[in-house]
């Protein structure tokens, strides 16, 4: 193994209770929070409309193609960088840009593209005062949500070039912490109605902490017998 590689493998070890430990605060979070009236309803909907269309009809491929390419390039314009060109189609994908990282590199395994537009028309409509759009654009971000998470599983067990370049110890412990993040702020803008997000970093870093103790004191119980 290279420097790199070992560095890789210590910092997903070093991330993975905390990626448990927001994924576990998430839970509890689901569990303890008052929802807004309907519209998680909506949200659902469209996630068993996205799953049985993916299952009985069609896996949307080429639309993830394109989504996973557009986020590539919209964060590194976002880093500062500049598309050269694009390419998707069913068959793969790429788009050559000026500047790369590693969340340039991982983003489109974390970042639901297309239900952060659909957030976004959501919002739109209830500043413009368009309330009967807004359940259409709740059905949207359910579907598109669902959509995120279960083409990036399948896409994930693919040979993913962005995955090997950074390694699977680091690249799948970041691509869970950041996708549990974001499903917590997609719950704290669209249906939670008393949700602190603040606060529930606050207790995933805790739970993250609390993993880290519990596994220090089984190490150093073993070491003493």
């Amino acid at each position: 193994l290279m420097i790199k590689d070992i560095g890789n493998i210590l910092l997903g070890l070093l991330l993975l209770p905390f990626s448990i430990g927001f994924l576990w605060e998430l839970g509890a979070t689901l569990t303890s929070i008052a929802y807004e009236p309907l519209i998680p309803y909506w949200f659902v909907g469209g996630i068993l409309i996205y799953l049985i269309v993916h299952f009985l009809f069609r896996q949307p491929i080429l639309a993830y193609v394109v989504g996973h390419e557009l986020t590539h390039a919209l964060f590194a314009v976002l880093f500062g960088g500049s598309v050269k060109a694009f390419h998707a189609s069913e068959k793969g994908g790429q788009v050559q840009i000026t500047k790369s990282n590693v969340i340039i590199t991982l983003a489109p395994y974390f970042f639901p593209l297309y239900c952060f537009t659909a957030l976004a028309g959501f919002w739109i409509c209830r500043a413009a005062g368009w309330r009967s759009f807004e359940a259409w654009f709740v059905l949207l971000s359910g579907a598109a949500f669902a959509f995120h998470l279960v083409l990036t599983l399948i896409f994930l067990q693919t040979d993913q070039n962005d995955i090997k370049e950074h390694g699977v110890f680091f690249s799948y412990p970041l691509i869970l912490l950041f996708n549990v993040l974001l499903t917590a702020l997609i719950i704290r803008l669209l249906l939670a109605r008393d949700m602190s997000f603040p606060g529930y970093l606050q207790g995933g870093i805790v739970k993250g902490l609390g993993i880290y103790g519990s596994v220090f004191r089984a190490f150093a119980g073993l070491i003493s017998t």
